[in-house]
């Protein structure tokens, strides 16, 4: 079995991941992770995720791979003892001190986080001795190392299939804690390698002198988002134990998405379908979700560096989701501004579905002009659709 593992980055999202078709889902509580403006969970919330994942006979992964001082110890101790009443299935871990502590305080599995930086098989089998049965891979490990370390590893082995990529080795970045004081070793980072930078000379302050021509300015830090979908078969076949799609603080549109379209390309290449034949409609589903040009990440040698712009791509504007359908009327919960015009939905089971709008409905039958976010509106139609089931707008 290869897992197919999606980013929570709060409770609605995980729900979504696991609609979507989702083995697991990692998300993060709202202190020690290295998404804290993610929008994580509190205890409660946390032990909601858990009990619905597990109702589903899927996984949750817990994230504290941020690096912590001492001051926060007894903090970290005090929620490692709340978690031995509701465990989740494993606790992703960064830091080799918060490491000696879950082993002190719980039972509960570790994976490793790609921030360790995890680049060869000896490391993982050291690491087997701390209680610790996988590794999320370097991101700058190519195929052929992949096939390797996989061989040699007897630990399981988890690797980025999808989404944003750092500049930094792994992500060990201090840019963003030099210039603004937020660490993104501890969860807060500003971002700051896709701002727009220039030289300034000292004595022509006014003057500043842009290394790169395109009129926006420089952005020599500034990476391709990872989309390995074209080579999911050859990734698989290295050996790796799940896949990982990048995103706690992506759209649920984003999750359900990239979600879907994975879940479908390793059924097709698990069940000896034709996944070739189906990789330009994958590719098509995935620019239809915001992102930055894709490359194939290092699997390859070469990310690619990025230079035009730090800004996002989308074919596809996310306006709503469906709540449930009664007597050819579809209930849909408003996240985008819907005026009558051409729409399709997006379902789980990767159905797309043109839908001409030509009116719409309050929740008590008077006629709308157009629904606003949060809006609760319907719409008349004879699809039968389920919860969860997207709207967008799309590009014609």
């Amino acid at each position: 079995m290869i897992e197919l593992l999606s980013p929570g980055g709060n409770l609605y999202k995980i729900k979504t991941a696991i609609n979507y078709g989702a083995d697991a889902v990692y998300t993060g509580y709202k202190d020690f992770g290295l998404r804290s403006r993610a929008g994580n969970l509190d205890k409660k919330e946390l032990k909601e995720a858990i009990s619905f994942v597990h109702k589903n006979n899927k996984k949750l992964y817990l994230t504290l791979n941020s690096y912590i001082f001492d001051d926060e110890m007894e903090q970290l101790s005090d929620f490692l003892r709340f978690l031995n009443d509701y465990p989740p299935d494993a606790l992703i871990v960064s830091d080799l001190g918060v490491l000696n502590i879950v082993n002190q305080i719980t039972k509960i599995p570790v994976h490793i986080s790609t921030q360790a930086n995890i680049t060869n098989s000896s490391a993982a089998n050291l690491l087997k001795n701390f209680n610790v049965d996988r590794v999320v891979i370097a991101r700058e490990m190519n195929l052929s190392n992949i096939r390797r370390f996989t061989k040699n590893s007897s630990v399981g082995t988890e690797a980025f299939i999808h989404g944003a990529m750092c500049m930094a080795y792994s992500g060990r970045c201090f840019i963003s804690s030099y210039l603004t004081g937020r660490s993104a070793n501890r969860g807060d980072c500003t971002q700051s390698c896709r701002w727009k930078y220039s030289i300034v000379e000292e004595k022509r302050s006014d003057k500043p002198l842009y290394i790169e021509e395109h009129k926006e300015g420089s952005f020599i830090f500034n990476s391709y988002d990872m989309c390995a979908i074209e080579i999911l078969d050859e990734i698989i076949n290295a050996g790796v134990t799940a896949l990982k799609i990048e995103g706690r603080m992506k759209s649920a549109y984003y999750v359900a998405v990239t979600t879907a379209v994975y879940r479908d390309a390793i059924d097709t290449i698990l069940s000896g379908g034709n996944f070739r034949e189906k990789v330009p409609f994958y590719i098509n589903e995935l620019k239809k979700i915001s992102h930055r040009p894709y490359s194939l990440g290092f699997y390859r040698n070469q990310p690619g560096q990025y230079t035009q712009s730090s800004g996002y791509e989308r074919k596809c504007d996310f306006v709503g989701v469906v709540e449930y359908c009664k007597d050819n009327k579809i209930f849909i919960k408003v996240k985008d501004k819907i005026t009558p015009g051409f729409y399709e939905f997006f379902t789980k089971d990767l159905n797309i579905i043109p839908i001409e709008i030509t009116e719409l409905y309050d929740i008590n039958s008077n006629g709308k002009k157009e629904a606003n976010p949060n809006d609760f509106i319907y719409i008349k139609s004879p699809f039968k659709l389920n919860n969860f089931d997207i709207l967008r707008r799309c590009e014609i």
